[in-house]
């Protein structure tokens, strides 16, 4: 029973709370950025969609981004425990950098969507992982309060993100939005690769962890995920409900995903999403 106890509350990465608060600030504010990045673009899509002339599928822009973040977001946790959580998130805040700034920079619809959804790719492991390091670097009691901070972050960037796009087209032009959030990011990433402490790696080589990622429930979660969100987003704006293709894409999506859990259960070495608990083994007595 001591045992048990000690290893529910042995965190190794405890910060004093000086650097914690430097930390919880960055950590917070790349929360911040990544709902700022999300939310910001949507009440200008209009004005984007005519200088692009991509008027009748601008919404892509927004839906590429969501649905990247939906179908990779649940991939990070495990590859934070591969690789560990700093080296991920400071992966998805550059990410999120080069996103922005190739979007800043883009001349087309279809790029613009390919960049969103590079972006929304960065948003879903910057989400994920920043609620996870504050679980970290904090004492079980405190963990609350600040995921509490955290979740204030979220409404805070929902709420300024479309006034910062709008400010910033009417008096300059939307590219500026993307330019904006994208020096912002690397100044986190370069806070967090400094006073953030190193995750503690599961020891060995680098070839038995790359051995060890589940590429096939990459491959099956993160394309089936795709083929469902698409034609549910586009329905009766982009997808007539009754179509062959949406059909079809709804059917193989489906297919995928049911598939991802079979080869969780039953073929994954280290599964993205476990079936089975681990037996509780039997515990000497204290």
């Amino acid at each position: 029973m001591a045992a048990d106890e000690n290893l529910l509350h042995d965190q190794t990465n405890i910060l004093p709370k000086k650097r914690l608060i430097v930390v919880f600030a960055a950590l917070a504010s790349a929360l911040l950025i990544t709902y700022i990045d999300q939310n910001s673009i949507g009440v200008v899509l209009p004005t984007i969609g005519q200088d692009l002339n991509s008027t009748s599928t601008i919404v892509w822009a927004g839906t590429a981004s969501l649905i990247a973040n939906t179908a990779f977001q649940v991939l990070y946790g495990r590859l934070s425990d591969i690789f560990g959580r700093k080296v991920i998130l400071l992966v998805c805040l550059c990410l999120l950098a080069l996103a922005d700034l190739l979007c800043g920079f883009t001349q087309t619809g279809p790029q613009l969507y390919a960049f969103r959804g590079i972006a929304g790719v960065a948003n879903g492991g910057i989400m994920a992982l920043t609620m996870m390091i504050v679980s970290d670097v904090t004492t079980l009691e405190m963990r609350g309060k600040y995921q509490g901070i955290l979740g204030s972050c979220v409404g805070l960037g929902n709420t300024i993100g479309p006034f910062i796009a709008a400010g910033f087209t009417k008096g300059t032009t939307w590219r500026a939005t993307f330019w904006f959030i994208c020096p912002l990011s690397v100044c986190v990433a370069i806070i967090l690769f400094f006073l953030l402490p190193p995750a503690t790696i599961p020891p060995g080589p680098l070839r038995n962890k790359l051995r060890n990622i589940d590429y096939a429930g990459i491959l099956l979660s993160s394309s089936g995920n795709i083929l469902l969100l698409i034609p549910v987003s586009g329905i009766k704006t982009q997808f007539r409900a009754s179509s062959p293709l949406t059909i079809a894409m709804l059917t193989l999506g489906s297919t995928l995903l049911v598939l991802f859990v079979v080869n969780e259960w039953k073929w994954a070495r280290l599964p993205f999403l476990p079936c089975k608990l681990p037996s509780m083994q039997t515990r000497s007595p204290c």
